[in-house]
C-alpha cells in the first residue's frame, strides 16, 4: 500500500468552490501541485482530468516530464463531475477513450473513471442503470486493454455499492476495478465496512476520506457531508485499511478532500493526512 494525493483536495485551489465553501483566495497550476506533492515525499498522485490541459500536446509532455523526473506514479482520474451520465451519452463515453489514449501515450497504466455523480442518484432503479452501462463500460475496457491501461469505477454516489459490484461482475474485463471512495459509500447510506470487505478485492485505488457525521442526512449523498482531516472524524479509517490490506491490496491510498467547511486549510489537512496515512500503514504491518 502507497500513499498518494488527489488533486481533488485542492479544488478550491484550482478554482471550483463547492455549495456551502469559501473561496481560499488561492490558485494553483498543476506544477504547484506536483512540487507539493514532490515535497510531501508520497508515492503517487491521482490526477483529475477537469484541471488538465490534455488538449495542449506541450502540456501533456511537460506533465510526463514531470512525473518522470519526480518519480510520482500517476493515475489519470477522469469524469468530474457527471462521467458516463449513467450511459445516456456517447460523447461522454469518446472523451473518456480519448484520455485512455492519452494515459497510454504518457504511460499512466490506470484511469480512474466515474458512471454518475449524487445528482443522478434514485432517479431510477439502479438494475436499469447498470444495463445501460454495461456495454458502454465494456467498450471503455475493450479499448483501454488494446492500449495496457487498466481501469477503475469510482464510488461516486450514483450508484449504490451493490450494483456498482454488479456493474463490474457483468462487464467481466480483467482490466476493470474499483476506485473506493470512503467517504462515498457513506453518503449513499453503505455501511462502510461492508462495503470495503465486498470491494476490496476488487480496488485498484483509494480515495481516502474522514468525514463529521454530526448532522449527516445518510442515503443522501447531497447534503452537506463536511470532510475532516484523516483520523478526526467519524470513519472507521483504521478498519478500512486492515479490511484492504487482509486483501491484499497494494495500490495508492490517496488523501482526498471534498466538502471543506468554514475555516478549512486545505493544504494542512492534507500534510497530517500524509502523515496519518504513513502511521495508520506502519502500525498495520
Amino acid at each position: 500500500m502507497r500513499v498518494g494525493i488527489d488533486t481533488y483536495s485542492y479544488h478550491r485551489f484550482f478554482g471550483e468552490i463547492r455549495a456551502g465553501e469559501e473561496d481560499p483566495g488561492t490558485r494553483w497550476t498543476t506544477w504547484d501541485f506536483l512540487d507539493r506533492a514532490a515535497e510531501l515525499v508520497v508515492d503517487g498522485v491521482s490526477l483529475e482530468t477537469c484541471y488538465l490541459d490534455l488538449d495542449d500536446p506541450t502540456f501533456r509532455e511537460r506533465l510526463a516530464l514531470t512525473l518522470d523526473d519526480t518519480g510520482l506514479e500517476a493515475v489519470l482520474a477522469w469524469g468530474h463531475p457527471g462521467g458516463l451520465e449513467m450511459g445516456t451519452s456517447r460523447e461522454r463515453l469518446e472523451d473518456l477513450l480519448r484520455v485512455i489514449d492519452i494515459a497510454a501515450g504518457m504511460g499512466v497504466g490506470l484511469v480512474r473513471l466515474v458512471v454518475g455523480t449524487y445528482t443522478h442518484w434514485g432517479l431510477e432503479p439502479a438494475d436499469i442503470s447498470v444495463e445501460r452501462l454495461v456495454p458502454r463500460v465494456a467498450e471503455a475496457c475493450q479499448h483501454a486493454a488494446e492500449r495496457g491501461v487498466r481501469l477503475a469505477i469510482e464510488t461516486h454516489a450514483a450508484l449504490p455499492v451493490p450494483a456498482l459490484a454488479e456493474l463490474i461482475d457483468r462487464v467481466d474485463a480483467p482490466n476493470l476495478g474499483v476506485v473506493l471512495d470512503t467517504a462515498n459509500v457513506v453518503r449513499v447510506g453503505s455501511d462502510l465496512m461492508e462495503a470495503t470487505r465486498l470491494l476490496a478485492p476488487l480496488t485498484d485505488m483509494v480515495h481516502v476520506k474522514d468525514l463529521d457525521l454530526s448532522a449527516a442526512d445518510f442515503g443522501n449523498p447531497g447534503g452537506w457531508w463536511p470532510c475532516t482531516s484523516l483520523g478526526q472524524g467519524d470513519l472507521d479509517l483504521p478498519g478500512v485499511l486492515a479490511e484492504l490490506r487482509s486483501a491484499g491490496f497494494n495500490g495508492l491510498a490517496c488523501v482526498e478532500l471534498a466538502t471543506l467547511p468554514p475555516g478549512s486549510q486545505e493544504d494542512r489537512m492534507v500534510k497530517e493526512g500524509v502523515t496519518w496515512l504513513r502511521g495508520s500503514m506502519r502500525l498495520a504491518e
